[in-house]
């Protein structure tokens, strides 16, 4: 609908509640005129003659029968301004008659035209107040021109009395009515006019008012912020959808409830007061507060706040505003970039280390093998040999994981089917020494799980952790591992698939204080061990555009979880 067809429907929906209050008003006045009837005629007044009351009761009756028909054709009507403009003349036309019948110069009810008029010009305006006004002139000077000439005579009159009045006072009676029509129609229109005028802009002010407010609450809907308005006692007051989102709280579970049952760990750095002198002890309102969060579902978030002080219009200050962001992911990418710092050392340190080391340690190797194949050694030296071929191999082994630690590949463009790699490695598993232990291995792989990366990477990085996995249960436990096709929000409404891997084992877990050393090279909690395995396999993981994310509580169990990009099949791996 255009804006003008819609202020058109809007007018006409006014209009018509005009006209509907004025059938109500004409129903109480022929109410009132009914009931004035029946008291002159119970008191017999000399005055009005049987017949003056008669032609009152069939006016009456006339104006309930036209209010009927009139309520009738309202809803077939479309016209309402020609509706209105039918109804006000026939008023006319009865307020003629009725002062025909109670007196015509000498009627009381010469004011009902003016009442006339202002309906007039509070439905239809200048226009049709000054038409009513017309209207009404010309009935009532039509009504006085009869009476003056004798043609007509009011009923409670008598015709000997016809010629009491002059033509001067008849003329200045008309005279002094016209222009009361006038004037009153004038005002009224005016008025109404005005009336009109400020109703639209107060329409127009409320428009404008209705959608600042709308933008506002879409905005705060509709941010990925959490915003919380909190009272002088710290009691939740609103909570935006983000916060229901970040929080796993719904607004029913917070509205009301004090922010310390929330977020224990803000309520010391909240201060209502922003005026800073009045009160050295007084804590003053924090810019920046980063706290850890446990949703309702048990994970664990960083949120960081930031707060500033609600005012009432008057400056009052009535409560706090709090704004946080879930950084968890922030973080991550922190860690990760000192962790990426920190492997970049490693890196150049490993590169000079195995440069220097490997040629040696083969020439090493080759002379002691040479020896110990033609030299009759005894017992003893022969046991010495073989620790000492042991040894150089371990060392080799080490040198090897140096190499492949400071010298990322390039990622290879061929799409590799995920669960048939760990199913390779299951079987290497199965064949494995590490699997003496009574361990229970559960399978949980989504169908044609493609990604692109090197099936030997990706075999390492799945051997790796799943070894880790075994060594950490120590005597019994499950090894899990589950395939599946996750769905990642990017930027606006573009979605992300990735491959998620998942290797989930029931050991003792991973304390917290050295979840965040994991990935660093040469850490490690193991008696034997060079603490490069899983150092290998997250460069591995970030060197193929992937992410590996840690998840253990430090008592029962650890999950490792790898996300790649999804890839298409590949048609060169389908075989023919």
């Amino acid at each position: 609908m255009s804006e003008l067809e819609q202020d058109s429907t809007e007018r006409n929906k006014e209009l018509l509640e005009r006209i509907k209050w004025l059938m109500v008003l004409r129903l109480l006045f022929a109410t009132f005129l009914l009931v004035a009837t029946v008291v002159v005629q119970a008191r017999a007044y000399p005055s009005f003659s049987n017949t003056s009351l008669a032609s009152l009761y069939i006016l009456t009756g006339v104006i309930y029968f036209l209010t009927l028909c009139y309520a009738l054709l309202l809803d077939r009507i479309k016209k309402y301004i020609l509706f209105a403009y039918v109804q006000l003349g026939f008023d006319v036309l009865f307020v003629t008659a009725l002062i025909y019948v109670t007196g015509g110069i000498e009627s009381i009810f010469s004011f009902m035209y003016i009442l006339t008029i202002i309906n007039a010009a509070i439905m239809l305006y200048r226009r049709g107040g000054l038409l009513i006004a017309s209207a009404s002139s010309i009935g009532y000077g039509s009504l006085l021109d009869l009476q003056y000439f004798g043609i007509i005579h009011p009923y409670y009159t008598r015709a000997s009395e016809l010629m009491t009045y002059t033509i001067g006072y008849y003329f200045y009676t008309l005279l002094m009515n016209i222009a009361a029509f006038y004037l009153v129609a004038f005002l009224s229109s005016y008025l109404a006019e005005e009336l009109r005028r400020s109703s639209v802009k107060l329409k127009a002010k409320q428009y404008d008012l209705d959608q600042l407010e709308l933008l506002n609450r879409n905005i705060v809907q509709s941010i990925n912020t959490g915003l919380i308005t909190l009272n002088n006692q710290f009691e939740i007051s609103y909570i935006n959808p983000a916060v229901e989102q970040i929080s796993g709280f719904g607004s029913r579970d917070l509205e009301g409830i004090h922010i310390g049952d929330i977020f224990p760990k803000i309520v010391p750095y909240l201060s209502i007061s922003d005026r800073g002198g009045d009160n050295d002890d007084m804590p003053q309102p924090q810019k920046g507060i980063d706290v850890d969060f446990d949703r309702r579902d048990g994970t664990r978030l960083h949120l960081g706040f930031s707060q500033s002080i609600l005012k009432d219009p008057g400056g009052d200050e009535i409560g706090l505003i709090l704004i946080f962001q879930d950084l968890t992911e922030f973080r991550q990418m922190q860690e990760q970039v000192r962790r990426m710092d920190r492997l970049a050392v490693a890196g150049e340190l490993a590169a000079g280390i195995a440069h220097e080391i490997k040629n040696p340690l083969a020439s090493l190797s080759g002379s002691i093998q040479m020896l110990r194949d033609e030299v009759d050694f005894g017992p003893m030296q022969q046991r010495l040999m073989d620790i000492t071929m042991r040894e150089a191999e371990r060392l080799n082994a080490l040198v090897n994981e140096f190499l492949l630690f400071s010298r990322p590949e390039k990622a290879v463009d061929r799409s590799v089917e995920v669960n048939e790699v760990i199913e390779d490695t299951l079987e290497m598993l199965k064949n494995s020494p590490e699997l003496s232990r009574p361990i229970r291995i559960e399978k949980t792989l989504s169908k044609n799980l493609w990604v692109h990366i090197d099936s030997q990477r990706l075999q390492q990085v799945i051997w790796n952790l799943v070894l880790n996995a075994v060594q950490e249960m120590k005597n019994s436990g499950r090894l899990s591992l589950a395939t599946a096709i996750r769905t990642k929000r990017g930027s606006g409404d573009a979605q992300e698939k990735l491959a998620e891997i998942s290797i989930s084992d029931t050991g003792s877990g991973i304390l917290p204080e050295n979840q965040g050393k994991v990935f660093d090279p040469f850490f490690t909690t193991k008696d034997q061990g060079t603490g490069l395995g899983l150092t290998i396999v997250h460069r591995i993981v970030e060197n193929y555009g992937g992410k590996i994310f840690l998840d253990s509580d430090g008592r029962s169990g650890t999950t490792f979880t790898l996300h790649f990009p999804l890839a298409e099949e590949d048609p060169q791996d389908i075989p023919q």
